[in-house]
């Protein structure tokens, strides 16, 4: 009875050990820097539009990201225009970059409210990319959120 309890104790205290590492690890991972690298029309249908887009994600961490999946949602002059979801794997090595190549899909509203806001004054148009992208340790989530401008063609 004495060896089984002093085993129940060597467990209790290893899962204990290893608790904090686990916080420690989500604690110090810096998130991703992830911007749009490209943007390609798949398919124009009256009801939604899908886009092919490539993502820039740069890794400030000095262990490598092993990313299972990602949300996003891109935003044009401050309005809602794509969001999408993907389980493609992409492994992002320390202190350095990947292209991920993603779907997001528009709606026919979202579109022609980007249309109507054109006009030939516009030189460019401002974006904001927001998600999350998720690891396969220990199911951590680390968020992303960027904003730049896109020059329009013709414009620049």
């Amino acid at each position: 009875m004495n060896k089984f309890i002093s085993a129940k104790l060597a467990i209790v205290s290893l899962f204990a050990a290893f608790l904090p590492g686990c916080a420690t690890l989500t604690a110090k991972l810096a998130p991703p820097q992830v911007s749009l690298a490209n943007i390609k029309l798949l398919d124009l249908g009256l009801f939604e539009q899908r886009y092919k887009i490539e993502l820039r994600i740069q890794n400030p961490n000095s262990i490598g990201l092993p990313i299972t999946g990602m949300t996003y949602e891109l935003d044009i002059n401050q309005q809602r225009f794509a969001r999408g979801v993907s389980n493609d794997t992409v492994d992002v090595p320390a202190f350095g970059e990947a292209i991920a190549r993603v779907v997001v899909t528009s709606d026919l509203g979202s579109m022609l409210q980007q249309l109507g806001k054109l006009s030939s004054d516009n030189q460019s148009v401002h974006y904001r990319l927001s998600g999350s992208v998720h690891l396969s340790r220990a199911q951590i989530s680390l968020p992303f959120n960027y904003e730049g401008e896109l020059a329009l063609p013709g414009q620049q």
